[in-house]
């Protein structure tokens, strides 16, 4: 769920909402998971995207009425999801399709950047597609929550598991190999300025995850 959807939900406005977010974040030691919008204008802006547990922990505080409309929203999204449930892999040729399949989500996302954005954010645009996907995009591509994927990245020694500001980043054997990558920004807080990192997965490491994880058993596919 984005911000931008829950400001809608609860009539608040978005820059509210975001600082809201950031605080929360802030405070529960999560990283910051950045995307864009269309304003009225057709113009690219920033928001952050919330998983349920985030959602939920951010309305808490909200009044009992903009806290339902929340959960309403996440009922209708996890139907959604269970609508258009993927099959998950269970080989490794069906887990190499499957990382051919996001390298071709890749190419068309690089492909709609180039045809859609403006020139002046053209480089830009692009160097955020190359450098990889939020580790919660990959873990929904592949079925999975990523509460659930960060766990298992965290006992492999993937992710660092140390409390703070480097908490769930690759370790930096990972980024060396291209498999991962860091994206860094900051906001304010409360007249601060802060700095939150989000940890990203390269489209090498994407194929490498699958075949990691199918290999460790966690992947299975439905037989057909």
């Amino acid at each position: 769920m984005t911000s931008v959807e829950i400001a809608e939900l609860t009539g608040k406005e978005h820059k509210n909402v975001l600082a809201d977010i950031r605080r929360m974040l802030v405070e529960i030691q999560s990283a910051e998971k950045p995307a864009e919008y269309q304003d009225s204008l057709g113009r690219a802006q920033p928001c952050l995207l919330l998983d349920k547990d985030e959602s939920l922990c951010l309305v808490a505080g909200y009044s009992a009425q903009l806290r339902i409309r929340i959960i309403r929203r996440w009922q209708e999204l996890e139907q959604q999801g269970n609508q258009n449930a993927l099959v998950i892999p269970q080989s490794l040729p069906e887990a190499l399709r499957l990382a051919a399949e996001l390298a071709e989500q890749k190419m068309a996302l690089e492909q709609k950047v180039a045809m859609d954005a403006p020139a002046v954010e053209f480089a830009k645009q692009i160097a955020s597609v190359e450098k990889g996907i939020t580790l919660s995009a990959f873990a929904k591509t592949v079925g999975l929550g990523p509460n659930t994927l960060f766990s298992l990245l965290r006992e492999r020694k993937i992710l660092m598991s140390c409390r703070g500001e480097r908490w769930n980043l690759p370790m930096q054997e990972y980024v060396d190999r291209g498999l991962f990558a860091t994206r860094e920004s900051s906001f304010d807080s409360n007249g601060e300025r802060r700095i939150s990192f989000t940890p990203l997965i390269t489209g090498k490491g994407q194929q490498w995850l699958v075949e990691r994880l199918i290999r460790d058993g966690i992947l299975r596919g439905v037989a057909a």
